[in-house]
């Protein structure tokens, strides 16, 4: 048995360092802190000289504002808290016993901080309830595979948005046996790999592939 691996563009070296933070006693949210990591991405892509996403400087601007463009740092300051904070209120994220919280049917309002500074597209699905779908899974294994573009997940129920930028898939044999009887299963495992969007970047997790979102950017 042997892993076949797949790494969105740049790999765990050009993954954002980005973290929550305390805004009004509040966590600001891992929504926030998702979509925040995956433009920045998409910026230091266009920047490095993507030929995919070359077109699309301007994800990130000065000060992380809508001002003159400028390269989108990989660590976090000042400029990249201006972007999480801006993505905090435009996905309506809300407070529950100090963490951050973002209704999926929210998340496509980080489409507003596109406007007026790329032409970068947006597109989000989801399970309303938090059950993980094959479709949702399949929409994010060829973001990474074929476009080699990372995508914000959902894991747990309803519960963390990371970023995936990782796959990988293997299959295994399995050997049965009952009584008088006994057979072979073909499994396949697949995993995710994933910033969690606590502060460590590129040095991430792998976990089960399976998510109830899928949020992806197109340039």
């Amino acid at each position: 048995m042997s892993w076949t691996t797949y790494f969105a563009a740049g790999g765990s070296a050009a993954q954002p360092a980005y973290n929550q933070f305390d805004r009004n006693g509040c966590a600001i949210g891992c929504g926030p802190v998702s979509w925040a990591m995956l433009f920045c991405w998409g910026d230091n892509q266009a920047e490095t000289g993507s030929g995919y996403w070359a077109p699309r400087w301007g994800l990130f601007r000065t000060n992380g504002g809508r001002g003159t463009n400028a390269p989108a740092p990989l660590t976090q300051n000042n400029s990249v808290n201006n972007i999480i904070i801006e993505l905090n209120g435009q996905v309506r994220t809300f407070c529950i016993a100090g963490s951050g919280a973002t209704c999926p049917w929210d998340m496509p309002g980080a489409g507003s901080y596109l406007s007026g500074r790329t032409g970068t597209r947006l597109r989000t699905d989801w399970n309303s309830i938090g059950i993980h779908q094959g479709n949702l899974r399949d929409q994010v294994v060829d973001s990474i595979v074929n476009r080699r573009t990372p995508a914000v997940i959902g894991t747990g129920w309803l519960s963390h948005y990371p970023l995936a930028f990782g796959y990988r898939w293997q299959t295994r044999t399995i050997h049965h046996s009952f009584l008088f009887w006994s057979w072979d299963e073909v499994v396949t495992d697949r995993n995710f790999y994933v910033n969690q969007g606590w502060g460590s970047g590129g040095a991430g997790d792998w976990i089960d592939a399976s998510t109830w979102f899928a949020g992806q950017i197109f340039p």
